[in-house]
């Protein structure tokens, strides 16, 4: 069959445009449908090495990381693509050793070393520098909060979410050889994550002031309104990369003691105050007579006005003011034991907060059973088998300033896993539970602003006459001479906008030592952002 050179040329042409079809077909498949495959069967062919796993962060609510984690400059060296002349002199000046001279190594670099390792950067692919992400630094905050290597805090609590893959620094070759030029920084941080309520600014300022005037205690500070925790800081405190120098440790640094539980003396009162309120027992204005000490079932407990010879005639409000152990008692004993008990378990205490903590403890209330006549006069004023976190004082304190309302404080904003996708847009809010009616509420504040205008208070009132806070002492006796030092409070007391819980372990007074730590961390960060 004939066919004329017109049909030859376009036959050629279909031919070659079926041909260029078919070759881009193929170049799109290898370069995106089948990108990710072909790239892993290629490094495959690789041997990763000097690699680590990476992990997703741990930031505060404005996505700035809480790890204090930085960079390191590594030098890697093989060997076997160094001349003679060049190994000698990296032997002689102690970079290398003679044992095992062809095994390629990974060195920290330091002053000296990095000054000999230039003489051969670029000149040779047998050393080259690369970065290594070190995930906690020496500027880490809430180190106690954040946990660390999946084994405590946020750390295990999201360790799911929070493992990634391995990431290979440098490539090998079948040989065992470093392919040059495809060494890889580990540089830039991951933005993926879990992302919690704390502001670095507020959380900074706390350990700041801890470090100076905290030896052993913790300190927890929310939002009065949406009862997001904006610090949560324990002290003594630690450092993440040197866990072996801390796990036995003097007083036991890796503990969190914002999540343990300890007796909780005269802030308990905020409770007994609300629950004789609400129930209608007494008013601020009735009446008391201090005598210094009263009698319960045989037991002799003073108030810190024994020396004086008591209080004498004294107001209900006075009497919490000055936190009167007398009084307390006694109306503990018209209140009883199970509505005392069922107002503490209305107020959260004796289960956690935040379900979220491996480390938090629920504190303890005893049961009805367990509480006699005899124990009433210790329960009345916190005491006795009894216990609370600095974390469940905190949100006493958020029940009062939300108008009686209790709703869980919070403390996880969103959680990012490694390919960027929000697995909660965020920790919502529950439906609030009314404990006390306003009208309570506006009694217990009045009271509580009366502790710091002229009762046990006035070393947390702020200096400069700004602003008012208002708040609770609590000095609770171990039985053995020491004391617990405590003091939870908000600010301003017109208007709460931020509530602040000091546990000083050991502290002896929370007059003298729990309420100045109130007063200065409420002025910085009154003044943080220009009020």
């Amino acid at each position: 069959m004939y066919v004329n050179k017109g049909d030859r040329i376009s036959f050629l042409f279909a031919f070659i445009f079926f041909l260029t079809g078919v070759l881009i077909l193929r170049i799109f498949d290898i370069q995106i449908l089948s990108h990710d495959y072909l790239s892993s069967k290629a490094m495959a062919q690789w041997r990763g090495v000097s690699g680590e796993v990476t992990r997703g962060g741990i930031f505060d609510r404005n996505g700035e990381s809480l790890l204090g984690s930085y960079e390191e400059k590594y030098v890697y060296i093989s060997p076997k693509w160094l001349k003679d002349t060049e190994i000698e002199f990296l032997q002689k000046n102690n970079v290398l050793t003679k044992t095992n001279s062809d095994e390629p190594k990974s060195i920290k670099l330091s002053d000296i070393n990095l000054e000999i390792t230039k003489k051969f950067i670029g000149k040779t692919p047998g050393i080259f520098i690369y970065s290594k992400k070190m995930r906690y630094g020496s500027s880490a905050l809430a180190t106690h909060l954040v946990g660390y290597n999946g084994k405590a805090g946020i750390e295990k609590a999201f360790n799911q979410i929070l493992e990634g893959d391995k990431k290979a620094n440098i490539f090998f070759d079948g040989l065992g050889q470093p392919i040059p030029g495809i060494s890889k920084d580990a540089s830039g941080e991951e933005k993926w994550g879990v992302y919690l309520t704390i502001d670095s600014k507020i959380q900074s300022i706390v350990e700041r002031i801890m470090d100076q005037s905290v030896k052993k205690g913790a300190v927890v500070v929310m939002d009065a309104d949406s009862g997001e925790i904006l610090a949560m800081a324990s002290r003594p405190n630690y450092k993440q990369y040197e866990l072996e120098k801390y796990i036995k440790g003097e007083d036991s640094p890796l503990i969190n003691r914002a999540v343990q539980a300890y007796i909780p003396g005269s802030i308990f009162k905020i409770v007994v105050l609300s629950a004789a309120l609400e129930e209608k027992i007494a008013t601020l204005d009735d009446e008391f007579f201090c005598t210094g000490s009263i009698e319960v079932g045989g037991n002799v407990i003073r108030c810190s006005s024994y020396e004086k010879g008591g209080h004498g005639r004294i107001t209900l409000k006075e009497a919490f003011a000055h936190s009167c152990n007398s009084v307390f008692i006694e109306l503990g004993i018209k209140l009883g034991k199970e509505r005392i008990l069922e107002y503490a378990e209305k107020f959260g205490l004796g289960k956690t907060v935040l379900d979220i903590l491996p480390e938090e403890k629920p504190g303890y209330i005893p049961p009805y059973k367990n509480v006699y006549y005899a124990d009433l006069g210790n329960l009345s004023i916190g005491q006795g088998n009894l216990q609370i976190t600095p974390l469940q004082a905190a949100q006493i304190m958020f029940i009062i300033a939300n108008d009686g309302l209790r709703k869980p404080p919070l403390l996880v904003k969103k959680v990012v896993d490694k390919d960027g996708v929000v697995k909660q847009l965020e920790f919502k809010e529950k439906e609030a539970e009314r404990i006390i009616s306003s009208d309570t509420v506006r009694k217990v504040r009045e009271a509580l602003e009366a502790v710091v205008d002229y009762g046990s208070g006035l070393f947390a009132a702020p200096s400069e006459d700004v602003f008012k806070a208002a708040g609770k002492t609590g000095t609770a006796e171990l039985g053995d001479g020491t004391n617990h030092a405590w003091f939870v409070g908000y600010f301003p007391a017109d208007n709460p906008r931020y509530i602040i819980a000091v546990f000083i372990e050991k502290g002896q007074s929370g007059p003298l030592k729990a309420a100045p730590v109130f007063r200065k961390i409420a002025e910085e960060i009154y003044f943080l952002n220009g009020k």
